[in-house]
């Protein structure tokens, strides 16, 4: 399964275009607000009925019974200030300038609707805004409504989702909705909306016939970075040892990078540790470059190259001070606990899910490579503890989830979240 090239490739876009000034996704202390503007203004994306505390419809603001009424697409003056919040915590936020922390200009909840002060007594639905100081408005869900009837669209209705999370979507059926994303449609991609609190039943947006007004978080299974610019993708051995020959390979500008880790190496000639992401072996968006960085064994990316697109937000596995510990070549007792997962090769082949074809081209190929990489950092004379300690990790994780997986989990093998 692929993710949609141009859904991630314009939120990259949108992204870059914020002025990106923290690029690395472990920080969870609130970045700049991405709504900084001092023109305190709001856009409409629909026509506005101006109400006051209540929620109750003015006839006069301000003086005047034509001022209740404020036209699509206008810029209203707000009042009060943009605050950062704890994620996921409002109905309506903004993304900061790191695109995963948020924040919020505080609103006025009345009987399940959210109104937006514009002072001198005045408010405004928040549904009719789409833009905060020039930045998109986000919304946590939305209902949107299918269409009566649609040529793709069975008259019957259309079941998305599996096993308890099984949903029936019939036409004219209004649902509710929290993310957008990409799944499988045949020989295609489609972009789609996660229905509220599932994680795989989603409705393509075409059967969709009244659409959010404000933006839905875009969710991936995995974590995404998007390239600031040009970079290399490097080995450990290489990062700790810049004299070893290393086929370097650049991955481009804005290129979407799922990863699965993020680590400290040590960078002797800087004489400090740098944060790197680790990228995710099978890519669901195999651009010829980053084929053959993995291919090469190329799996390491400068943080400071990236910023965070979406998915999960990852943590350091180790310190700064680890990694400078890690950067000494691995011993034999260094290399024991990576032996003992070695030695646990002929169990995991004559295993069930191992012998599964079903699980030929997942779960048993993750296994195998993993288990080939550890072979070879194993043998080595040369390599570094940090090297030893990541094939560890890595075939660790790739064993667990072959034994453990089952044949309806397998279905969300890939990348982003498939419908059934």
């Amino acid at each position: 399964m692929k993710l949609n090239k141009k859904l991630i490739i314009t939120t990259i876009a949108a992204v870059l275009a914020l002025g990106v000034s923290v690029p690395v996704i472990e920080h969870s202390a609130t970045s700049a607000l991405a709504a900084t503007s001092s023109t305190n203004t709001m856009r409409l994306a629909h026509g506005a009925y101006v109400y006051n505390k209540n929620g109750k419809r003015l006839k006069k603001y301000r003086g005047s019974r034509y001022k209740t009424h404020l036209r699509k697409g206008a810029n209203v003056q707000y009042a009060g200030t943009v605050e950062p919040i704890d994620r996921d915590s409002k109905q309506y936020y903004l993304l900061d300038n790191d695109n995963y922390n948020q924040s919020w200009l505080p609103y006025r909840e009345v009987k399940g609707k959210y109104y937006y002060s514009i002072g001198h007594g005045g408010y405004i639905n928040a549904a009719n805004v789409n833009e905060i100081n020039g930045q998109p408005l986000y919304v946590a869900t939305a209902t949107v409504t299918i269409y009566d009837k649609y040529d793709d669209f069975p008259k019957k209705g259309l079941y998305v989702g599996s096993g308890s999370e099984r949903t029936l979507i019939k036409p004219g059926k209004k649902i509710t909705v929290d993310r957008i994303s990409t799944i499988p449609t045949g020989n295609s991609d489609s972009t789609a909306y996660r229905i509220t609190g599932t994680i795989d039943a989603y409705v393509i947006t075409k059967f969709v016939k009244t659409q959010p007004r404000q933006k839905l978080a875009t969710y991936t299974t995995y974590t995404y970075v998007g390239l600031k610019q040009n970079s290399n993708a490097y080995k450990i051995s290489s990062i700790i040892n810049p004299e070893i020959t290393n086929k370097n390979v650049t991955l481009t500008k804005n290129e979407a990078l799922p990863i699965i880790r993020e680590i400290y190496v040590w960078v002797p000639k800087d004489n400090k540790a740098e944060l790197f992401y680790r990228l995710k072996y099978y890519s669901p968006e195999e651009s010829i470059n980053y084929e053959n960085a993995i291919q090469n064994q190329l799996f390491y990316v400068k943080a400071a190259d990236a910023v965070y697109l979406s998915g999960p937000q990852l943590t350091p596995a180790n310190t700064p001070e680890e990694a400078q510990i890690d950067a000494k070549i691995a011993t034999a007792a260094d290399k024991q606990d990576l032996q003992k997962l070695i030695n646990e090769e002929e169990t995991v082949k004559t295993s069930a899910n191992y012998n599964n074809f079903y699980y030929e081209n997942t779960y048993k190929a993750y296994y195998d490579e993993a288990l080939k990489q550890a072979k070879a950092i194993n043998s080595s004379t040369s390599a570094s503890i940090a090297e030893v300690k990541e094939a560890a990790w890595y075939l660790t994780t790739q064993q667990q989830t072959l034994l453990n997986v089952t044949k309806s989990n397998n279905e969300n093998a890939d990348d982003t979240m498939p419908v059934s």
